[in-house]
């Protein structure tokens, strides 16, 4: 019969025996679950979140169509752009009427428009007069805006010198076209050029004179040495900074062309820059073809986490809407906006480059 020793020794050894065998069996199902876990989710770092971010978060079923890279690739800074304010980028039905001998009148709408009725004395140049619509469609020239020597000549053409006051107007249901013609202007160095606020509709109400009959303006001599850097940014400087802390990638299309169920213009992808926030264009006027107010524009930024501290490109399908989003941006205090000339359809026709879209 056993000692009350030769017991609780047994006890002890049973003890340690249960102790290692459980311990062998915890070890066991850690390692088994850890085997069960995306390796993204065992080496995960914190990550920041920015208006990008955020737009990820609100569109889980985005998925990439191209493996994500280390991003940033090589980031640099983007130029503070000039501001504008009311009186920089505005004028009047009112005034253009009283001052009309003394500027210069761009109607922007397309040629069917404009023979149907315009402004006396205004000259027509829609949104193609100014782009390269040669070269082929997917590609980085497609739409974009002619090079400096040939936008010399096409801005001369229309009797504009730099120096005598521009006014630019189109109507509502467009494109912004008269943004996207004051933009050129002042990337091309033309500072007195303002867009007549209400368009031809306004210009109607106050009584101003109509004609069908098309007008041509002589032609004078005009020079683009080099355009403004801080209005323009291209595909190369997308994809380098592309997940930069504090900038923000602004699809400003319609939600449809954002979540890739639609390709209105024979893009060769259909979707959106990753990370990318969408707001489209008609968020930014108000009836008339106005600008919004400062505070609205402001107000509206500010539920996407955007600020006036962030890095802002506005793009659309080649950048028509993006440039007058861009100008309305710089006229409420968004002064680090540039438009992305070459647009989603370049981007999208470079089968290297990462795309998201919603499902």
């Amino acid at each position: 019969m056993a000692s009350d020793t030769d017991l609780k020794s047994i006890r002890h050894e049973r003890n340690d025996d249960m102790k290692k065998t459980s311990g062998t069996i915890l070890i066991a199902f850690m390692a088994l679950a850890m085997m069960t876990l995306p390796l993204s989710a065992q080496t995960a770092a914190p990550v920041q979140q920015t208006a990008g971010s955020a737009a990820a978060l609100a569109n889980p079923a985005q998925e990439s169509e191209t493996p994500p890279q280390v991003r940033p690739l090589k980031p640099s800074p983007m130029e503070v752009g000039e501001p504008e304010t009311e009186a920089s980028l505005l004028v009047s039905a009112e005034w253009l009427k009283k001052n009309k001998g003394q500027t210069v009148i761009v109607d922007a709408r397309p040629e069917s428009l404009y023979s149907g009725g315009h402004i006396s004395g205004a000259v027509n140049a829609s949104w193609t007069y100014f782009a390269n619509m040669n070269a082929q469609t997917g590609t980085k020239k497609w739409g974009t805006i002619w090079q400096p020597a040939t936008m010399s000549k096409r801005i001369g053409a229309l009797g504009i010198d730099g120096k005598k006051m521009v006014v630019i107007y189109d109507d509502a249901g467009g494109w912004g076209q008269s943004g996207w013609v004051l933009w050129i202007l002042r990337m091309s160095g033309v500072k007195n050029a303002k867009i007549l606020e209400g368009g031809f509709t306004a210009w109607k109400k106050e009584g101003g004179a109509v004609s069908r009959t098309g007008y041509k303006n002589k032609a004078v001599p005009f020079a683009v040495k080099k355009f403004k850097e801080h209005y323009l940014v291209d595909t190369d400087w997308i994809n380098n900074n592309m997940g930069k802390s504090g900038l923000v990638l602004l699809d400003v299309r319609t939600e449809p062309e954002y979540q890739g169920k639609i390709r209105p213009f024979q893009e060769k992808r259909a979707g959106h820059l990753p990370g990318a926030v969408n707001i489209e264009m008609q968020n930014f006027v108000k009836d008339g073809y106005q600008f919004k107010e400062v505070e609205e524009i402001t107000e509206l930024l500010q539920k996407h986490c955007i600020t006036p501290d962030n890095e802002i490109v506005v793009y659309d399908t080649a950048g028509v809407r993006a440039a007058f989003v861009t100008m309305a941006l710089r006229y409420a205090g968004f002064h680090k906006s540039q438009c992305y000339d070459e647009g989603f359809q370049a981007w999208a026709g470079n089968s290297e480059l990462p795309l998201d879209r919603a499902e």
